[in-house]
């Protein structure tokens, strides 16, 4: 009898404690492991089915969803790790922990979903940037670097720019934040110069080789990501815009009449040259513009590419579609593989490496193909179909 007491007593004891520890693990859940310290226009915090509305001074949890709509805000965490964010932007913040006194424990993971955001690590580095992982829908940056810019547009594609340490010199020294890796199913990339950047399409497109961006600096930089502009700008902006309200109203202005459009030569004057006084500094779509323009180039060098492996195959069109054979056929520079695809009464999907010699010899329902790459002699794969 006395056991079975002492036994019940441990029994309710261990349930306490159980109890007291899941009070407190669900306390330190909710712990603030943030907040916003710059704020401008409307946004909105996703936080366990509750819809929070942004402000200055709110404070962001683990697993809040943080979306801008026509505004920017700044989140600066625990380790002092800042996030900007402009409009149009969503990111989800999945996992932070800090522990000042467990600083090798410390890690962080956020998942960038559209928009375009800049991520600052902390300047003494209280996370160690190997437990930093930023995921966009196309890529994982691995942070070992400080300092980075991501852009995500509708369809999923990912732009990614390392940014200097400081300030590029006249001379040329011009020291990147560090290295970042972008990992995808495809294969990966290093980006470690300053300005550095890398383009990714899809979660299996490898990305793009790592081009250097030209005519870019920190102010543009500091100056797309700013939450309050300068009160010069925005009084120059004002008077810029009612200006030009007020010139457009006043109808006795009106002076068309009194120029010779016969005698104006039009094609002389330079109002189609742009310049670099005509950039918007505050204009964020310049880097959704260089995303575009990164998958295009990199289009552009893989069609090259393979219009030069071309000549190696025989047997059907390369690269493209075969209305003979019914094959399409894609060479794949980045991937460094050729792929033979059909469905017709079936499939028949065949990936071999670029410069292997091979036979793709295929039958199905009395239909024969034969497609030789290179001498035909390495490798031979017979496919045979029926219905």
């Amino acid at each position: 009898m006395q056991i079975l007491i002492r036994k019940m007593l441990l029994l309710i004891l261990s349930k306490k404690i159980l109890a007291t520890s899941l009070l407190f693990s669900t306390v330190a859940f909710a712990d603030d492991i943030g907040g916003i310290e710059e704020h401008k226009g409307s946004g909105g915090i996703t936080r366990s089915g509750e819809n929070i509305i942004t402000e200055l001074g709110l404070g962001v949890q683990q697993l809040d969803h943080v979306e801008t709509a026509n505004g920017r805000l700044l989140m600066k965490f625990l380790d002092n790790s800042v996030v900007r964010l402009t409009e149009h932007t969503e990111v989800t913040l999945t996992k932070y922990y800090y522990d000042p006194n467990k600083k090798a424990a410390a890690n962080m993971t956020m998942k960038f979903v559209s928009g375009t955001a800049r991520f600052s690590t902390g300047r003494l580095g209280l996370v160690p940037r190997e437990n930093i992982k930023i995921e966009t829908p196309t890529a994982t940056i691995g942070v070992r670097g400080t300092d980075f810019t991501t852009s995500v547009d509708e369809l999923g594609r990912s732009l990614v720019i390392l940014l200097p340490e400081t300030e590029c010199t006249v001379d040329g020294d011009c020291s990147p934040s560090g290295e970042i890796t972008v990992t995808n199913e495809g294969g990966v990339v290093i980006l470690n110069e300053a300005y550095q950047a890398t383009m990714v399409s899809s979660i299996s497109t490898i990305p793009t080789q790592p081009v250097v961006l030209d005519n870019i600096n920190l102010n543009m930089i500091d100056n797309m990501f700013i939450v309050s502009p300068p009160n010069e700008i925005e009084e120059r902006q004002d008077e810029r815009n009612g200006g030009a309200r007020n010139a457009d109203n006043n109808i006795l202005d009106f002076t068309d009449l009194d120029t010779d459009y016969l005698a104006e030569d039009f094609l002389a004057e330079d109002d189609l040259e742009f310049t670099e006084l005509d950039i918007d500094l505050l204009d964020v779509e310049f880097l959704q513009d260089v995303l575009v323009t990164l998958e295009e180039v990199s289009i552009f060098n893989r069609k090259s590419a393979s219009a030069g492996d071309a000549g190696n195959i025989q047997g059907t069109i390369a690269p493209g579609f075969d209305k003979d054979t019914q094959y399409n056929t894609i060479i794949d520079q980045g991937a460094g593989q050729i792929w033979f695809y059909r469905e017709v009464n079936g499939i028949v999907s065949v990936k071999i490496p670029i410069g292997t010699n091979a036979t793709l010899d295929t039958e199905n329902e009395g239909r024969k193909n034969n497609i030789i790459v290179g001498d035909g002699q390495s490798v031979i794969i017979i496919i045979r179909q029926s219905g």
